[in-house]
Formats: structure tokens, C-alpha cells, sequence
């Protein structure tokens, strides 16, 4: 018999949606987060805190976060796999060990605490949704790494299959990259997670900037889509979902 459980959505919504964007590009300061503010629909903006005058560098997304939305960690390092390249000396998470990732992950966060001090949880974004150390048999997953100091790990899962409330991994939580995806295709993945009752999170780089960039107009067709349907789809930053399905996992005894 399938279990009853209790939508897991606020009010009359029929779905969750995130809009996440990594890397803190100049364009998400220029164009992403004022469109979102105007539109409200909070987001999630994941930085990486590196060098020693980070708070300078970081200074404008204080005002992002006292727009209320979600500072993420992206770590400082944003280590990948050695394969996008064939120097065995260049830094690689097959050469590194949990406690290296967790050593970052901790002091990364600390640092964006500083910048968003108002801000309750906070989720985790993969860098390259690679949530692994070593290779081979030494391979290991970093995720109850992530697990131990973030509500949520955002990754990348197989498309076009969205996040179950009662089912997913809240810390590999899979995402949809939208880099130069049109606007109509992103609109469909929002009625797909109302279909489903589901969460969806889509990941942005830059916006017009960069090799993995999405247009403005194609972003404003999906801004506007969302703000003219907020009454059946719940439009969130990562962590607040995250922590709503924490919620409802625990009264519906999940």
C-alpha cells in the first residue's frame, strides 16, 4: 500500500522551483539578481571566498543577501577533476582526501557567514557536480562531508528527472545545467516538476559572459513565468527548500 503523505509545498503550490547560480559572475550582479529582486523570487547565488582580501572582493553580494537571497558555498578552491586537464601537477580531487575537501568546505563557509550573517542554513553547490575524492580504489564520495555542516548539496542528476520530496538526497540534490538553454525549454521544466509535484533546481553561470553563459532574454521568459504562476509554483533559494523537506519528511515520519 502506498503511504499518505501530506503535500510538501506551501499553500495551493504545486511545485518548487530554484534558480541557482555559481561561480558569482559579474553578470549575476548586473543583470541575475536585480531581475529576481524586482520579480521577488529569491535565489541561490554560490561564491568562492578565496584570497586574502575575500571580503572586499565579496562586498557586493552583501546587498544580494539583505535582498533575501541565499549566499551559498562553492568552496574557495573549486578543485575538479584532473581530467579537463592533462598536467599531473595541477591541483585535482583525485589527489586530495575527505579531510582536504572538509578543511575547505568549513573555512569557505565561515567566510560567507561573514557576508550573509543574517542567513539561517545554508546549502553546498559541487564544483563541476563532482561529489568524489581519489580514483579507482581509492575513490570516495564527499558527501557526508557536505552533509555534516550544509542543510543541502546541490549536483547535477539525468535529465530531465526532477527532485522527489520524500525520496531525493537532500545532499547531492540533482540540477538542471542551463547554460544556453532558451527560455521555452526552461518554462517546460517547470510544468514538468507541476506534473510531478516535484522540486526543480536549474544551475547558471554567467549571463551573456563566459562559455557556459544563458541570455538575459532567455532568463527574463522564465523570471516572468514564474512570478506570473507564483500561486502554483513555489520559487525558492536551495536551502529553504532543503529545510522545508527536512520538516516535512520528519511529520510525515520519513
Amino acid at each position: 500500500m502506498t503511504r499518505q503523505l501530506t503535500p510538501p509545498w506551501p499553500a495551493e503550490c504545486r511545485a518548487a522551483f530554484s534558480l541557482s547560480f555559481d561561480d558569482g559572475a559579474l553578470s549575476q550582479l548586473k543583470y541575475a539578481a536585480p531581475m529576481l529582486t524586482e520579480a521577488d523570487l529569491p535565489s541561490t547565488f554560490y561564491l568562492n571566498p578565496r584570497g586574502d582580501y575575500y571580503l572586499d572582493k565579496l562586498a557586493p553580494w552583501r546587498e544580494v543577501a539583505k535582498a533575501g537571497h541565499e549566499i551559498g558555498n562553492h568552496t574557495m578552491a573549486h578543485v575538479c577533476s584532473r581530467g579537463f586537464k592533462d598536467d599531473l601537477d595541477a591541483p585535482c580531487l583525485e589527489n586530495m582526501t575527505i579531510a582536504d575537501v572538509e578543511k575547505d568546505i568549513i573555512e569557505s563557509k565561515r567566510r560567507l557567514q561573514q557576508i550573509a550573517p543574517q542567513q539561517v542554513d545554508m546549502s553546498f553547490a559541487y564544483p563541476c557536480y563532482m561529489e568524489h575524492v581519489g580514483c579507482g580504489l581509492t575513490r570516495q564520495s564527499y558527501v557526508p562531508a557536505v552533509a555534516r555542516h550544509h542543510v543541502a548539496g546541490r549536483g547535477k542528476g539525468e535529465f530531465p528527472f526532477p527532485n522527489q520530496a520524500a525520496t531525493m538526497d537532500l545532499h547531492y540534490a540533482w540540477s538542471w545545467p542551463a547554460e544556453r538553454m532558451p527560455g521555452s525549454q526552461m518554462v517546460g521544466l517547470v510544468e514538468a516538476c507541476v506534473a510531478k509535484r516535484s522540486w526543480g533546481i536549474l544551475t547558471f553561470h554567467g549571463i551573456f559572459e563566459g562559455h557556459l553563459s544563458v541570455s538575459e532574454g532567455d532568463l527574463r521568459e522564465l523570471v516572468n513565468y514564474l512570478k506570473a504562476n507564483h500561486s502554483r509554483i513555489w520559487t525558492a533559494p536551495v536551502a529553504k527548500v532543503a529545510r522545508r523537506i527536512v520538516d516535512w519528511r520528519k511529520e510525515n515520519g520519513i
